[in-house]
Order: C-alpha cells, then sequence, then structure tokens
C-alpha cells in the first residue's frame, strides 16, 4: 500500500488552490489535509495550517513540478509529519499515536467537560 506524503504547508487553504489545480492538472491525485480546522479556528489557535498531502508514488514528479512552477520545495518529506502540536503529546501522551484531528477534539471535550463542571458549581453556590 502506498503511503500519503505531505509535500506543502499553506497558512490559508485558499493559497493552496493553484498548486492543487497545477498538480491535478498534471494527473497528481492531492488532498488538502486540515482544511477545514485551519479556516474554522484562524486566529484562535495554531494548528498547523492546510497541508498538501499526495501519494507517495507521485512525489518525484510532483516536486518536479512544484520546482517549475517555482514553489518551494520541502526540506525533508519524512521530517514534515514529526511537526504537530507538541503540548498535545505533553498533557495527552495516550494519545500520541490518534490522527490530529482526534487529538484536537479531545482537548475540545475536555475543555467543554472543566467549563460544564465549573458553571455547574457556580450554580450550586448561587442556588442555595
Amino acid at each position: 500500500m502506498d503511503k500519503i506524503v505531505e509535500i506543502a504547508e499553506f497558512s490559508f487553504p485558499a493559497d493552496a488552490q493553484t498548486l492543487m489545480a497545477l498538480l491535478r492538472s498534471e494527473g497528481i491525485e492531492c488532498y488538502l489535509r486540515n482544511e477545514l480546522t485551519t479556516q474554522i479556528m484562524a486566529g484562535y489557535a495554531d494548528v498547523g495550517g492546510a497541508r498538501l498531502e499526495i501519494m507517495e508514488k507521485d512525489l518525484p514528479r510532483a516536486l518536479e513540478i512544484m520546482q517549475e512552477g517555482g514553489y518551494q520545495l520541502p526540506e525533508d518529506v519524512s521530517k514534515i509529519y514529526s511537526r504537530r502540536l507538541k503540548i498535545l503529546n505533553i498533557f495527552f501522551p495516550f494519545l500520541k499515536r490518534k490522527p490530529f484531528e482526534v487529538r484536537i477534539l479531545c482537548c475540545f471535550a475536555l475543555i467543554a467537560i472543566i467549563v460544564a463542571l465549573i458553571l455547574y458549581f457556580i450554580s450550586s453556590l448561587f442556588s442555595n
């Protein structure tokens, strides 16, 4: 089974559309990871931006197309996945092997539970 590799990161998903169109016109299927998360969380949390991913078998041709198009090439494709929010691994070591989106959802769930407990205790103090 072929692996998926990340070839570019963009702060805004709209910036990735031209490269995606260029790759697709050359027959390379690509996917933009964290597109919606980046749009929704922009300004609130750094989720690492939108990541353009392709199949590993298409990597040499995609890098050639990127170079011809004037795009910045990734330094080392094997190290790109190691750049994640490391704070999540500190607080949730049991989620280390889970996908990035699952880790973010767990953080939001934990925050929601904490807020709900605080509101519950505050309301119980004032109800007496």
